[in-house]
């Protein structure tokens, strides 16, 4: 994969330049454009314009007064831009589609400042062998697409942050990811044994990260819920898939479990309320041309 970047980059690739002056919404429309073709039907036009973005955004987030330009032009072109509560930090990722089973994602994390310090993150999740239980380092990122962070204390020293992201990970699945941002010696690191999972009939444990993965023909949620004031997520259950090489297609019934904040720890609530269906959902297969069309935050 990094062979095929360096031909790619050395035969079309030209790096951004924005030395010269310009308004931040100038910059916001031609990274905009960038953006745009990541989501282009050939391949070498997606890696050329995902690398030509992500060169383009950290030269302006580097730049004084760009922490207060809000971006929001990058939600038209499924970049997401996700500030802290507290107004610390704010983060960007995106997603590049390799192919249909195959997907990269990259980000930053701009602290608050008149010169803002940036941090990349770089896409290591298929090196991380035990996801639930590892702290990582921005450059072994669990790289995913988030949709939402919420600050796991309302006090002014807050230190953590839980991160909800979608992975949309292979042809036949996608995964929620629930994980934990905090800040040591002013670096950033990806998880902590801050879930505290009992499921019946299973030895209670602690994770660093929570996941569920589910069936590409599905919908799942993994959310904060603001009125219930804890964390919701689907229930999954196996049913055969219609597709051989997937077997078991993990399905939402409607029921939910959850999460609730206690203490600085997510403790694991069982069936918070339900609404079972009373058939088994239907697999519906899709047309191979529509696998290609990923949803990138999927229903939240």
């Amino acid at each position: 994969m990094k062979a095929i970047l360096s031909v790619l980059l050395a035969l079309t690739f030209i790096v951004p330049a924005f030395a010269q002056e310009k308004s931040f919404a100038e910059y916001e429309e031609e990274l905009s454009g960038y953006a745009f073709s990541m989501m282009d039907s050939l391949y070498d036009n997606r890696v050329v314009a995902a690398e030509s973005f992500a060169k383009g955004l950290e030269e302006v987030l580097k730049m004084s007064g760009s922490y207060e330009h809000p971006f929001r032009k990058f939600k038209e072109v499924s970049v997401s831009v996700l500030p802290s509560e507290d107004g610390k930090f704010r983060i960007f990722t995106w997603q590049l589609c390799v192919n249909q089973d195959h997907f990269i994602y990259g980000g930053f994390i701009q602290m608050a400042g008149a010169q803002p310090k940036i941090f990349a993150l770089t896409d290591g999740s298929e090196a991380v062998r035990r996801p639930r239980s590892e702290v990582l380092d921005a450059d072994e990122w669990y790289g995913v697409l988030y949709y939402n962070i919420k600050p796991m204390s309302k006090r002014k020293n807050n230190k953590y942050y839980t991160l909800f992201g979608f992975d949309a990970n292979s042809l036949y699945t996608r995964r929620k990811v629930m994980d934990v941002l905090y800040f040591e010696k002013g670096e950033p690191k990806f998880g902590a044994p801050v879930f505290n999972i009992a499921e019946e009939g299973k030895l209670p444990r602690t994770d660093h990260r929570f996941i569920i993965e589910y069936s590409g023909t599905a919908s799942a949620t993994l959310n904060y819920n603001e009125e219930l004031e804890m964390i919701i997520y689907d229930h999954l259950i196996g049913f055969p898939s219609p597709y051989d090489e997937e077997g078991m297609a993990m399905m939402p019934d409607g029921s939910y479990h959850g999460f609730k904040l206690k203490r600085g720890k997510w403790n694991s609530v069982e069936k918070v309320f339900t609404h079972v269906q009373a058939n088994a959902p239907i697999v519906k297969p899709k047309l191979s041309a529509g696998r290609d069309k990923n949803p990138l935050f999927g229903n939240r």
